[in-house]
């Protein structure tokens, strides 16, 4: 007999989440697992087939949450910056998708609970979007699945943040000397090449949810982020993101123009005294003036001096980025995971994968230990970044 306080349902249609909404909202998280936001994306998402988020109750109460939901799409098998792309039906949890009590209980339920749809054939493979290593679910999803449905190449990188002091000139005595000299250099350059003509703008409204969105993509669309296929992209569904943030007066979209030229933008939320960051980009025709650091430092200057704003914190994201690097006070690591189902095909997936992601590290640390790779990398973001015509 079952003697456990605890229960597990899977929630699969609107009206189910609806009804735990108060519980959800009451739960703090990442924003891209708040309540609105996920609704807004199941709407707009068109690769998307239903909800699934995986709800343990505790005697008949909401414990905790993992958002989730059926997509129709495909894994990568990545050998460099070259892909190919094997169809499947995937179970995808978002960032920052547990809400609730965390406990090593709970999350077993959870990762069970994702098992056995995954042997339901409700997915082929099912994905964990950057989990923090050092959580109960994290450990889970590594040792709870059989040894041909694990993940043997899981995704580890760092994520950075920052806590801001109340004064921009506290912010800057925690940079290193060599770095505030630089930038205070690149700042004065700037300034002086363009004899004041710089502008930095804040977008936040609803009504200016099209301008920022052109500016954006103007910028984005030069990029060398768009020749490898990421970055901010102008979409019905990366705008009705934009829609709904600024609704709920979180939007910050940060555009500077250097000679009334859009240079680069910054574009997030903040959210619970945190600025969120989303999208950042510049014009290469720009880039011997570091627009994009320049704007970063004018924006973080701000949040600094102007506590109207309630910004505290800046979360600058999952992922590598000498910026990020620069500018952080703290971090964390993150692992994304997938989790294989156990049959022919979710096997087969598993194992074309860990062949060529194999490969791909052996190659990438023989380059690494050569000093080759970020050559090659440097090499190969030149090469699809558009052409641009240098502006003056």
């Amino acid at each position: 007999m079952d003697t456990s306080p605890f229960q597990t349902r899977v929630l699969k249609t609107v009206p189910e989440l609806e009804r735990i909404q108060s519980f959800w909202n009451s739960c703090p998280g990442n924003r891209d697992s708040e309540f609105e936001s996920y609704l807004t994306f199941l709407r707009t998402n068109t690769t998307t087939v239903r909800p699934h988020v995986i709800l343990v109750e505790r005697e008949g109460r909401p414990e905790a949450i993992l958002t989730g939901r059926i997509d129709r799409g495909h894994v990568d098998c990545r050998l460099g910056y070259w892909k190919v792309k094997i169809p499947s039906t995937l179970l995808v949890f978002v960032y920052g998708a547990f809400r609730g009590h965390e406990s090593p209980e709970v999350c077993e339920l959870m990762v069970t609970s994702v098992l056995e749809s995954l042997s339901r054939n409700e997915a082929g493979v099912a994905y964990m979007n950057f989990l923090r290593d050092d959580s109960h679910l994290s450990r889970l999803c590594r040792i709870l699945p059989g040894s041909l449905c694990r993940d043997y190449l899981r995704l580890t990188q760092q994520h950075y943040a920052a806590v801001l002091p109340f004064r921009a000139e506290d912010f800057h005595k925690n940079l290193s000397s060599k770095v505030r000299k630089n930038l205070k250099w690149q700042a004065k350059k700037l300034d002086e090449h363009y004899s004041g003509d710089v502008t930095i703008r804040c977008f936040r409204e609803e009504v200016n949810i099209d301008e920022l969105a052109v500016e954006a993509e103007r910028i984005s669309s030069k990029s060398y982020q768009r020749g490898l296929g990421v970055g901010f992209r102008d979409t019905p569904i990366v705008r009705e993101q934009m829609r709904l943030k600024a609704q709920r007066g979180w939007l910050r979209g940060y555009v500077l123009y250097l000679g009334g030229v859009p240079a680069a933008f910054w574009m997030g939320d903040v959210n619970s005294g945190t600025f969120g960051s989303d999208y950042l980009a510049f014009d290469p025709a720009f880039s011997r003036h570091s627009p994009g650091m320049y704007l970063i430092m004018r924006v973080m200057e701000t949040f600094c001096e102007d506590r109207r704003e309630g910004v505290q914190a800046i979360d600058f994201g999952p992922g590598h980025a000498q910026y990020k690097e620069t500018l952080s006070t703290h971090g964390w690591r993150e692992t994304a995971v997938y989790l294989f189902a156990p049959t022919l095909k979710g096997v087969g997936i598993n194992a074309l994968r860990t062949c060529s992601g194999g490969v791909d590290r052996i190659v990438k640390d023989a380059l690494a230990r050569t000093g080759l790779l970020q050559k090659i990398k440097k090499a190969w973001r030149t090469r699809v970044t558009p052409q641009t015509v240098p502006h003056a």
